[in-house]
């Protein structure tokens, strides 16, 4: 937790923030879904989850991106959920690939800790 009020002095605090929420994606013909940019100077690492809710051989795959890159593997069909650890997260985003038919959505539960000193 966050010492407020104790910005006086040099020593820095860890802080911890924790995101979830759930987009409703389809195809995004290779382009990343922006979902958090870091506007900061501060080196952030965490954890982020992405739960596939959509429908096996109906709703699209979600593909991981971190820093404008996908992670290598990290791709989740409909009902599957995956997680990964990382070290200097700068942006997130999903591509969303496939899904039958065209247009076909799913919905896709992401959550993450974004842990950095302060």
């Amino acid at each position: 937790m966050a010492q407020i009020g104790n910005c006086c002095n040099d020593s820095l605090v860890g802080v911890n923030d924790a995101l979830c929420f759930t987009i409703d994606i389809a195809d995004t013909d290779g382009t990343p879904l922006v979902l958090w940019n870091d506007a900061t100077t501060f080196v952030i690492n965490g954890t982020i989850m992405v739960e596939n809710n959509g429908t096996i051989g109906v709703s699209p795959t979600a593909a991981l991106t971190v820093n404008g890159t996908p992670i290598a593997g990290f791709i989740v069909g409909p009902g599957e959920a995956k997680s990964v650890t990382l070290n200097d997260i700068n942006s997130i985003g999903i591509i969303g690939t496939g899904g039958t038919p065209a247009g076909s959505t799913a919905s896709v539960k992401v959550s993450f800790s974004l842990n950095y000193k302060f």
